[in-house]
């Protein structure tokens, strides 16, 4: 179960609502970036690509995990080897691409392609769909990523000097059994969305909070002594590395170019948030032998 799944849950979507209810604005600003085609899906997909590329190069210091379509060439060798092939070729082709970018400084639409067909390949990871339109492209898709690119090329808030790429939150992302948010920049805790529908929905709100108590347990357990204690990993660019301190979190939504940000300290400064945290452990461990298995006892102890 996912951050997303968990947060999708009745009873607890009725204690996030509780403790948390949304305050979540809509943007002010008119749509700048319609949809094109009605590839929703594979849009947000490609501009997340797209965005990922755009911050490596524009802001100073970088932390990246691998992209999700390295993780789906791994699925794709043990269940679809006859695409193995396809898979490396889109990957090099980005890869080839992203250097391009990389030294002049120009998203072509080599690489407009290219983020569309990463997109593709996520899906075998994702839900085990294999893409069967790899090298085919829309006219009106490449249009809606150049228009998408800008709006995140205008807005001050990707202008940062350290960034965290797909961050996850180390033992509290098992706990999730997977939780990564699009970006921590500077503080801030960006989730970005790619939609027409200019409304902060309770279930953003209620996800960005979950990111929050996960950041807090996360930047905790390293700050005990914890991951040392038990030999975690915690070099740079593993699911264990420290994060920079959460002080800002929001949404971006790309078609209006409009970040709606609220400061941590609403979650953190709540009089019942300690009480919150402690249910959020017991309900996401779910039965005793999955608290015991994550050793929920130890990490209890060591907040």
């Amino acid at each position: 179960m996912s951050l997303t799944s968990f947060t999708s849950l009745p009873h607890v979507r009725e204690r996030f609502d509780e403790t948390y209810p949304n305050q979540g604005n809509r943007p002010q600003s008119e749509m700048v970036a319609p949809p094109q085609t009605t590839n929703y899906a594979l849009i947000g997909t490609a501009f997340d690509y797209l965005l990922r590329f755009y911050l490596e190069i524009e802001v100073d210091e970088v932390r990246a995990s691998p992209w999700v379509a390295e993780v789906a060439r791994d699925v794709a060798t043990d269940y679809y080897p006859d695409r193995v092939d396809e898979v490396n070729a889109v990957l090099n082709r980005a890869r080839s691409n992203l250097d391009t970018y990389h030294k002049t400084g120009t998203i072509s639409r080599n690489l407009l392609e290219a983020s569309l067909d990463l997109a593709r390949i996520d899906r075998i990871y994702r839900d085990g769909t294999v893409p069967e339109d790899l090298g085919r492209y829309a006219e009106g898709d490449i249009i809606d990523l150049i228009q998408l690119i800008h709006t995140a090329t205008d807005a001050d808030v990707f202008a940062g000097e350290s960034a965290v790429l797909n961050p996850e939150f180390g033992w509290a992302s098992q706990l999730m059994a997977g939780a990564d948010a699009d970006v921590i920049l500077d503080g801030a805790l960006i989730d970005v969305k790619v939609t027409k529908i200019p409304t902060f929905k309770a279930d953003y709100w209620r996800q960005l909070v979950g990111y929050l108590v996960c950041a807090d347990i996360h930047a905790s357990l390293s700050e005990s002594g914890y991951y040392t204690e038990r030999g975690f990993d915690q070099s740079v660019n593993t699911p264990f590395q420290s994060l920079p301190e959460v002080t800002t979190f929001g949404v971006f939504f790309a078609r209006h170019g409009e970040f709606i940000s609220y400061p941590a300290s609403l979650v953190y400064d709540h009089p019942d948030y300690e009480t919150f945290r402690a249910w959020i452990l017991d309900e996401a461990a779910g039965d005793a032998q999955r608290a015991e298995v994550l050793g929920l006892d130890a990490v209890r102890e060591a907040l």
